[in-house]
């Protein structure tokens, strides 16, 4: 492709000496050739101007010094005046960028004949040392590029020179992104999102973002004022309306007053967000509503009493709410995993007998391997619930800890009451799958339940899950959400629907029964769909050829296993989050582990389209995951 118009790139700078070199060099070892560099000194305290003084000299570099410092809107439309490219990207100094960034942007706006491309954000947090994926956008209309946090952002877009020059940044303001980028978006002919590419934000303690809440955050609401006035004549203004209010000015008062530490200069805050926010009628905003369907019962009423009590100029008894829920954070909120005693596992065994089985018996099986400290847990999450327990059959494969001597304890104390049974491997089995089927062997139920000895389940888990099974015919595996916690029971990832839906289908946003080819052709084909065995029940058959099949992967057979059990029968899937699966210590892998991954992925998909004919979409979803995983687990190309 013929690179014959110019891209100038923007950068206003300003204290950030640490970052500004690793940024220019970004830019300037671009694949895209025709490129111009426009960098705007903001009078730094810092080394910063020394460091840009290098670039002076380069042909593609422009550097502009400012006589005193000005700010990044100021600074933002002198680079755009001085700037002489048929498209404009914007990039801040403390971030950076792929070599391949604007080429790609490039190509998808010809390719797409559109006015500006989108990407997605990867947060770099420079404390931690870890990255989180921002999408730049949620679908393919309009509406979805608004209706996006990312919606205000200049840095992750290609511009086409007439679409972005037309509004120029208000200077002396932060958030000033929305009056330009909002506007621009509505204009555009064509938006084109582009996957598989990422605009890299450092995430530093001491940027604006992230500095302690000042007066100055209040500067959204003009800029909202000032987006809203810009686009005042377009047909669908309160649809616009409603998303910018909700993903600007909702979404602060949510999630950025909460941490606030001193109370009485939050209520103070409150005060003044409540007046300026007043003519926005903000507990009629239909985003806000849609934000709301997704809480649980609790959390709605919450929000509700929260925004009634702000709207309503009732600051201090908002202000006690948020007082409240981090007080009931820090101290009071009920554990994931309660305090277990003996005591408390044997008077559950007895209860067992009483409860309901709903016609459906359920053998659950407890794989071990060195989990002698969570096994009561375990236990307790599985006697605790409301349906009644068939079997429970407690697998051993050589743990080196007390595991056993914990079992022969508690199996002695609770056989009296529930049909309980020990297995013992005479030498570890080497693969989850083996003790898997050999629970499947053992187990007499109609249904099995893999219950890892590590983690643990709402009581409520196994009533939920049986229920589409009563209702509908041939349900071969019925699962719910699952949320991730770390080795003491405490919350990492509250959902893992966002994580199996890579494709955007919104597909697991409510409860369904599907047919389970319907399940692997539109879903399941890509990605493993069900996060952790614990949270499913599988219909009793005879797997081993299976599980015989899925023990030559090292690490993504459950994905197999799963995909030939659901081209039997129905799959069911409930949207709550009942299962917790615990992940322990450092899980980063290897770069040697996660290319052994991705060939495991590969053979998986290969044997997918012998046995299930995939077509060319789903091949081509296909490539574009592998190219997703190659960028995230940073691997080459082969």
């Amino acid at each position: 492709m013929k690179k014959n118009n110019k891209i100038s790139v923007i950068v206003s700078v300003y204290n950030t000496e640490k970052y500004v070199e690793k940024c220019i060099e970004s830019i300037l070892n671009q694949t895209y050739s025709n490129l111009e560099l426009i960098l705007i000194e903001d009078k730094s305290t810092d080394h910063s101007l020394e460091i840009l003084r290098k670039y002076k000299e380069r042909k593609n570099v422009v550097l502009i010094e400012n006589p005193q410092n000005r700010g990044l809107s100021y600074s933002r439309n002198i680079g755009l005046k001085n700037s002489s490219g048929d498209y404009i990207g914007y990039i801040d100094s403390d971030d950076y960028i792929e070599p391949d960034y604007y080429e790609k942007l490039y190509e998808a706006l010809i390719k797409n004949k559109a006015d500006i491309a989108v990407c997605d954000m990867k947060l770099y947090y420079e404390k931690t040392k870890t990255f989180q994926i921002n999408r730049g956008c949620d679908g393919n209309k309009t509406i979805d590029f608004i209706n996006n946090g990312l919606a205000a952002s200049a840095c992750n877009k290609l511009f086409k020179r007439q679409i972005i020059e037309k509004y120029p940044f208000a200077e002396g303001k932060v958030n000033e992104d929305i009056a330009v980028v909002v506007p621009a978006l509505l204009e555009a002919k064509k938006i084109q999102y582009v996957p598989d590419v990422y605009y890299y934000y450092v995430q530093r303690e001491n940027s604006i973002q992230n500095s302690a809440f000042s007066e100055k955050r209040f500067d959204i609401f003009a800029g909202i004022d000032s987006t809203l006035k810009r686009i005042s004549d377009h047909e669908d203004f309160e649809l616009y309306k409603d998303a910018l209010i909700f993903n600007q000015i909702i979404s602060l008062f949510i999630y950025v007053f909460p941490k606030i530490k001193n109370s009485r200069q939050r209520k103070k805050y409150m005060k003044t967000f409540g007046e300026l926010s007043a003519k926005y009628n903000l507990r009629k905003n239909q985003f806000f509503w849609r934000f709301l369907s997704t809480m649980n019962k609790k959390s709605q009423l919450y929000y509700k009493l929260l925004f009634k009590f702000e709207c309503e100029g009732h600051y201090g008894l908002a202000n006690f709410l948020i007082d409240f829920l981090n007080f009931f954070k820090a101290h009071l909120k009920k554990k994931i995993i309660p305090e277990i005693h003996e005591d408390d596992l044997i008077s559950l065994a007895k209860k067992n007998s009483s409860k309901r089985d709903f016609g459906i018996k359920i053998s659950v099986v407890v794989p071990n391997y060195n989990y002698e400290r969570y096994l009561e847990q375990r236990l307790y999450s599985i006697l605790s619930q409301q349906v009644k327990i068939y079997e429970l059959i407690l697998l051993d494969d050589c743990s080196t800890d007390h595991s056993r001597k914990k079992i022969d304890d508690l199996v002695s104390k609770l056989s009296s009451y529930v049909s309980i049974q020990k297995v013992y491997n005479e030498k570890n089995s080497g693969s989850a799958f083996k003790q898997w089927e050999k629970g499947f062997e053992l187990a007499k139920g109609d249904y099995v339940w893999i219950a890892e000895a590590d983690d643990f389940c709402d009581a409520h888990m196994l009533k939920n899950l049986v229920q589409p099974i009563l209702h509908e015919d041939d349900v071969v595996i019925s699962y719910c959400d699952t949320a991730y916690i770390d080795a003491l029971g405490k919350m990492i990832l509250p959902s893992i629907r966002s994580e199996i839906d890579i494709q955007k289908t919104g597909h697991w946003n409510d409860s369904y029964v599907n047919d389970g080819l319907d399940e692997i052709k539109h879903y399941s084909f890509l990605n493993c769909t069900i996060a952790n065995v614990s949270s499913t029940l599988i219909k009793k058959d005879d797997y081993h050829k299976y599980f015989e099949l899925s023990g030559q992967f090292k690490q993504a057979g459950d994905w197999l296993f799963y995909v030939n059990v659901m081209q039997h029968g129905k799959v069911a899937f409930c949207a709550k989050t009942l299962n917790y699966y615990r992940v322990h210590g450092n899980n980063v892998s290897s770069v040697t582990k996660k290319d052994a991954h991705l060939k495991e992925i590969k053979r998986i998909h290969e044997y997918f389209d012998k046995t299930f004919h995939l077509d060319k979409k789903q091949k081509k979803e296909i490539q574009k995951r592998y190219s997703f995983l190659r960028k995230a687990w940073n691997l080459e190309e082969k």
